[in-house]
């Protein structure tokens, strides 16, 4: 194998895989990156077995062939060089020669053949959903999602595809059982009804490749009994799907709560961070009073200090106080939209509801917690 790649095209390629090579190393080969070149340019290859990243780029090749490499060496390597060309060949014994204007390296390679292959996902009924719309969607739900949760359907995204009157709609669903995120949106698209959970790590891959750009192109979903399937050209995507049935998030979601309070989102995110500062490290917990126009925070920590904040609000019923982990408050508020927000809450033992004023497209919910 004997290539040109301008050093951009290259480093492109290399970080977007960065996230997806095994660090654990289980397998060493994992911590490598299949390098394969012909006569249409270079595609370069990650995957932990769980997660599979190919992109194509473009190269001037002299010799078609293949190599595995390690991603994380020639990562650290190709962003020091200079903003030349650079030069990649195979040479016996699978090592690698990478030169750029004075700068020789060359790296121990591996047989294309000890590599595994990414899954084959048929392409058939694919959907596409606008980039934007797909980075949102993630990024309003994700934090919610479990982190090596017990229960393991909790560790990813539920997408639910239904067909409705006017196109196909798009849910996307994270909890962790303390807090729920949930997010609608609709395509023009024809699809039978699925539900599958997509990995965390899979939905934070791909929010990385969607943030890369601001590009308009559509991204392309499709789902296999085992494997999710993203792709946008020539990148390519593919995720083990989690096994099992996600809980019943429905029942969580507060329908009639009585006590409704708008507040300017800015206004509330500061509060609660101020007020937080004082709060116990392992608990977080925040106080929130409701008096009538009065909504008041409070913290008290006996080994640091107490604190509290009275934003003035436009409240007229019974009064309420209510305990919240104020790292899940934070995270919600954070990932919010809009200039208010409302807060609809019922009793202290009930969960508090929180949406985008004006928008019932997404909403969440927050557990309460003694305080």
């Amino acid at each position: 194998m004997k290539l040109k790649i301008k050093k951009d095209e290259i480093l492109k390629g290399l970080q977007r895989i960065q996230g997806v090579v095994d660090k654990k190393n289980t397998m060493p080969i994992l911590s490598n990156m299949l390098l394969a070149a012909d006569d249409k340019g270079v595609e370069i290859t990650a995957t932990d077995l769980e997660i599979g990243l190919r992109g194509r780029y473009a190269a001037e090749v002299e010799k078609p062939g293949a190599v595995t490499v390690s991603a994380k060496k020639m990562f650290e390597i190709v962003r020091e060089l200079p903003d030349e060309n650079i030069q990649i060949r195979v040479e016996d014994n699978n090592w690698v020669k990478i030169v750029s204007g004075r700068s020789q390296f060359k790296l121990v390679g591996l047989p294309r053949e000890e590599y595994p292959s990414m899954p084959d996902v048929a392409e058939e009924g694919m959907i596409t959903i606008a980039g934007d719309d797909l980075r949102e969607m993630i990024r309003k739900t994700l934090y919610a999602a479990g982190e090596n949760d017990a229960r393991y359907v909790l560790n990813g995204l539920f997408v639910h595809l239904a067909p409705e009157k006017g196109g196909l709609k798009i849910r996307m669903v994270g909890t962790d059982g303390h807090r729920l995120s949930l997010i609608d949106r609709t395509v023009e698209a024809k699809h039978k009804e699925e539900s599958v959970i997509v990995p965390k790590k899979a939905m934070l891959e791909l929010r990385r490749l969607l943030e890369e750009d601001e590009s308009q192109e559509g991204f392309r979903i499709g789902f296999s009994k085992n494997h999710a399937l993203f792709k946008r050209g020539d990148l390519v995507m593919v995720s083990k799907l989690i096994d099992g049935n996600y809980p019943n998030y429905q029942q969580v979601i507060p329908q009639q709560n009585t006590k409704k309070v708008t507040i300017p989102r800015d206004l509330i995110t500061h509060a609660v961070k101020r007020v937080s500062i004082l709060s116990k490290e392992k608990t977080n917990a925040l106080k929130l009073q409701l008096e009538k126009n009065l909504l008041l925070l409070s913290t008290n920590n006996p080994e640091v200090g107490e604190a509290n904040e009275e934003p003035s609000i436009e409240f007229k019923g019974d009064s309420l106080a209510i305990g919240f982990n104020s790292r899940y408050l934070l995270d919600v508020l954070m990932a919010m939209d809009g200039q208010n927000i409302t807060l609809e809450l019922n009793d202290s033992l009930s969960p508090c509801l929180i949406k985008e004023e004006g928008n019932d497209l997404y909403r969440c919910v927050v557990m309460p917690m003694r305080v």
